[in-house]
C-alpha cells in the first residue's frame, strides 16, 4: 500500500499575516522562514492527526483489498485513509495486462460523513479483483475540512500557530509544546 498526494492544499490554515502577528514581526525581512515555518507546522499536524487540514487530492494504491483493518462488515465496507472524505473520484483495478478500469460508482455507496470515509458495497456487489500482483487498485480521493483555512477546526488552526512560534524560538527544534500536544489530542485516530 501507498500514498501519493497528487493535489496539494492551495493555501495553508494559517496565513502569513496571522503568523507575523503571533510573532510580532512587523516587517517582510523574515516571510520566507515563517512561510516555511507555517508549511512545516501543518505538516506536523496533518501527520500527528493523520487528516488532511485543506482539500488535497490523494492516491492510494493497493495490492488486494484485505488487510490492515480496511475492509469490515464482511469484506462489504472499505475504509479510506486520510479523513475527512470531501468526495471519492475513482477506483480503478488493473488487469493482469496492466489495463485500467474503473469500478462502476453504481456499485457502491460513498460515505462522506463516517470518520473516516468508507466506501459500501451496494446489495449484490463485490470487490473486483486486480489482475496484477502489485498496485492494482488505485482509490483517488479528495480530502480536508474544506478550501478556506476557516473550514480546518480552530483548534487545530491554533496547533498550527503555537507551532509556528515554538519553530521561531526554536530555530526549527522537532518537539512538540505541550499546549500543541492538547489541541491536537481530539484529532489523533482512536484505535481499539
Amino acid at each position: 500500500m501507498s500514498l501519493t498526494l497528487l493535489t496539494p492544499p492551495m493555501a495553508e490554515p494559517v496565513s502569513l499575516s496571522e503568523a507575523r502577528a503571533r510573532l510580532r514581526v512587523s516587517d517582510a525581512s523574515q516571510d520566507d522562514a515563517i512561510n516555511h515555518w507555517i508549511q512545516t507546522a501543518r505538516a506536523r499536524v496533518e501527520r500527528d492527526t493523520g487528516r488532511a487540514l485543506l482539500a488535497q487530492t490523494w492516491l492510494e494504491r493497493r495490492d488486494v483489498w484485505w488487510g490492515e483493518g480496511r475492509l469490515s462488515a464482511f469484506g462489504t465496507r472499505f475504509r479510506v485513509l486520510k479523513p475527512p472524505l470531501i468526495a471519492l473520484e475513482a477506483v480503478t483495478i488493473y488487469g493482469a495486462d496492466d489495463t485500467p478500469s474503473e469500478i462502476d460508482p453504481a456499485a457502491f455507496f460513498v460515505d462522506t460523513l463516517s470518520d473516516p470515509g468508507r466506501l459500501v458495497l451496494r446489495p449484490g456487489q463485490s470487490w473486483p479483483l486486480p489482475g496484477r500482483p502489485a498496485a492494482g487498485i488505485g482509490i483517488r480521493f479528495r480530502c480536508g475540512y474544506g478550501e478556506a483555512p476557516e473550514d480546518v477546526p480552530a483548534p487545530l488552526r491554533e496547533a498550527i500557530l503555537q507551532l509556528t512560534v515554538h519553530l521561531a524560538e526554536t530555530h526549527g527544534a522537532s518537539s512538540v509544546p505541550p499546549g500543541v500536544a492538547e489541541l491536537v489530542a481530539p484529532f489523533r485516530p482512536v484505535s481499539l
